[in-house]
């Protein structure tokens, strides 16, 4: 896979363009100020130039060095700073109760991935650490707006609400159609966000 979003990412066009999420934008707050966040699947950066904007120290993880390259780019503009981890974000290493978030922005993985990740944020967070994601459901199908074609890497309520029942609370979870207008991602498309705070 990494060799497919180097390739995405190698010229100067951002594919998803430069601003954050809006999702992630209109729920930032929810993060501890100053505390320490990891982004999975950061891609060319857009969401973790925003969140250090916000003055929260931000490590990126992905697998493509093209992408950190277009990240790099986009925090110098912005006068900020953020790390890098080159890893699988399945199988990377995200180390005991260090983070006070983690965000998955439409990083999409198999079920058995979603199900890893959702077992190492529950180990990798601090006590009161946040989990935002936002991904295409399994509706997204019916959409022409972007995402996996793969049914197996697309999300339904019922496994976010499986996997974060034991070790998180809950405080949103829903889907919903939204219009979407982030670079490659263009047009109404069917979303699951999820926000989960470690017990």
């Amino acid at each position: 896979m990494a060799d497919f979003w180097n390739e995405r990412f190698g010229g100067d066009h951002f594919f998803y363009g430069t601003e954050p999420n809006q999702f992630l934008k209109e729920q930032a707050g929810n993060f501890l100020p100053g505390g320490k966040i990891l982004s999975l699947g950061e891609g060319e950066g857009r969401n973790a130039v925003f969140l250090a904007e916000l003055g929260l120290k931000v490590s990126a993880s992905d697998t493509s060095h093209a992408g950190f390259q277009k990240m790099k780019k986009l925090a110098d503009t912005r006068n900020v700073r953020v790390s890098e981890r080159l890893e699988n974000v399945v199988s990377g290493n995200w180390d005991d109760e260090t983070w006070d978030g983690i965000i998955n922005i439409f990083c999409h993985v198999t079920s058995e991935g979603r199900k890893t990740i959702a077992q190492k944020a529950a180990k990798s967070l601090k006590p009161g650490g946040i989990f935002l994601t936002e991904q295409f459901s399994k509706e997204q199908l019916n959409y022409t707006s972007g995402g996996p074609k793969d049914p197996d890497m697309l999300v339904s309520l019922e496994e976010f609400e499986r996997d974060f029942s034991d070790n998180f609370e809950i405080l949103l979870l829903e889907m919903k159609v939204i219009y979407l207008d982030e670079g490659h991602h263009k047009g109404d498309g069917s979303v699951v966000r999820l926000i989960a705070r470690k017990i």
